[in-house]
């Protein structure tokens, strides 16, 4: 078993909505795949500076207060992951497609269209907290 890799993913939400992008179709892992923003965590790297910069990095957005919602497993073809979600409480900025085939907003009833059902999970946790 290999050892996993740290990611994190971010939820940005707006008027019940969540943010989410569709993948490049040029990835190596899940091209295409509509999925909760997010990356690898770097060497050195806290959680918290991993989320601060993914969502600069990806969304053009910047946020410093984060909250956490759960940590859950995600094998991909090529590495197995732990997925540590945070949700962002009072971004700032316009988001932008720095890095996706596109971003769009979802509500709790589009949930499906999520690829992944660890994104689903988080995403409905994130609803329940915020009920």
């Amino acid at each position: 078993m290999r050892e996993p890799v740290d990611t994190i993913a971010v939820i940005v939400a707006r008027d019940g909505s969540l943010l989410v992008e569709r993948r490049k179709l040029t990835k190596e892992t899940d091209p295409g795949k509509i999925a909760i923003p997010g990356g690898h965590v770097e060497d050195g790297e806290s959680l918290l500076d991993a989320c601060r910069r993914e969502l600069r990095e990806e969304l053009g957005l910047t946020c410093e207060v984060f909250s956490f919602i759960v940590s859950l497993p995600h094998r991909t073809g090529s590495e197995d992951q732990m997925v540590h979600y945070f949700s962002c409480d009072g971004w700032r900025g316009v988001p932008h497609c720095h890095e996706a085939e596109e971003i769009f907003w979802i509500d709790r009833q589009q949930l499906e269209v999520l690829a992944f059902k660890i994104d689903r999970t988080a995403a409905l946790m994130f609803f329940t907290d915020a009920a």
